[in-house]
């Protein structure tokens, strides 16, 4: 890949980072100039999102992976308001319709798993989360506010979201077809939010680096939203165990107190499980996974 364009002195070396799992997103680069060392993101997608979880993304919170120069709001965001070190966009470009971003290179090793970790690293992967979440806003959508859902509304969006990723993804999977009106029925008796934050639909530990005694990064931000700060302990409940969420909590309520998952629980986990937020899990399992929150 020629990311010459991004630098005004020369490039000495480009190494590509993978993230460890197939079909992501995004193309990352490490690379080396004479004066620096930095990181280069892009969109691998360059038509419209079509897979369960973009295109989901896109029709329930409005935001696109191509549009890569958004990041650069959400990241100097994050980076005013949480203690997680978040990098911020040094420059950005545009090559044959793809936008490139250039962000500072942090320090510390890609966390593969939460389990087993430290507990001084969950506890500032909790308070940092906590610090994300006491960024209030009065809407559902994309951080960029090109798309805005009142939260009066927002459950019968998901509702009419939920109905047609159903229709087009999932026709043939009777399970998860058959649960589709509990769900709805569901959502029609819950509460409006009171507030939204920002959330990581895609949470997974591989999106944070670590130097083994605190979180050092929050590097993959693409998927960030504006949404109600349930979903990210929805998200937290697949990749904790039980230790791992006591002290996760601990980190938290040093900012903040953990939010009651009790209503929300089964329809925000029936989203997650439409967009593939951790694969093709059977539905039934995935409904029934052990609650840490």
């Amino acid at each position: 890949m020629d990311l010459d364009f991004l630098f005004e002195e020369d490039v000495k070396e480009i190494q590509e980072l993978s993230p460890g799992y197939e079909d992501h997103a995004s193309d990352v680069w490490l690379v080396k100039t004479e004066k620096q060392e930095v990181v280069v993101r892009t969109s691998r997608l360059t038509e419209e999102p079509n897979n369960d979880f973009w295109w989901g993304c896109k029709t329930i919170f409005g935001i696109d992976p191509r549009r890569v120069f958004e990041l650069e709001n959400i990241n100097n965001t994050l980076s005013t308001i949480t203690s997680m070190p978040v990098p911020r966009v040094l420059t950005k470009g545009k090559r044959h319709s793809r936008e490139f971003i250039v962000v500072e290179k942090l320090t510390g090793e890609v966390v593969q798993s939460f389990v087993n970790q430290s507990s001084s690293v969950l506890q500032s992967l909790g308070e940092g989360l906590a610090k994300i979440h006491t960024y209030r806003k009065n809407y559902v959508g994309s951080p960029s506010v090109l798309f805005t859902i009142k939260l009066e509304d927002f459950h019968q969006h998901l509702n009419e979201s939920m109905t047609e990723l159903v229709s087009r993804f999932y026709k043939e999977e009777k399970d998860i077809k058959d649960k589709l009106d509990e769900i709805r029925s569901l959502l029609k008796d819950i509460p409006s939010p009171d507030y939204s934050s920002f959330v990581l639909v895609d949470m997974d530990p591989t999106q944070f680096l670590s130097d083994g005694d605190v979180i050092t990064g929050l590097v993959d931000t693409e998927a960030y939203v504006v949404a109600p700060r349930e979903f990210d302990f929805i998200g937290l409940e697949y990749v904790l165990d039980e230790k791992a969420a006591i002290d996760f909590k601990i980190g938290y309520e040093k900012v903040l107190e953990v939010p009651d998952l009790s209503q929300v629980r089964t329809p925000y986990r029936y989203l997650y499980r439409l967009l593939s937020v951790q694969g093709d899990v059977d539905i039934t399992e995935w409904l029934n996974h052990k609650k840490l929150f």
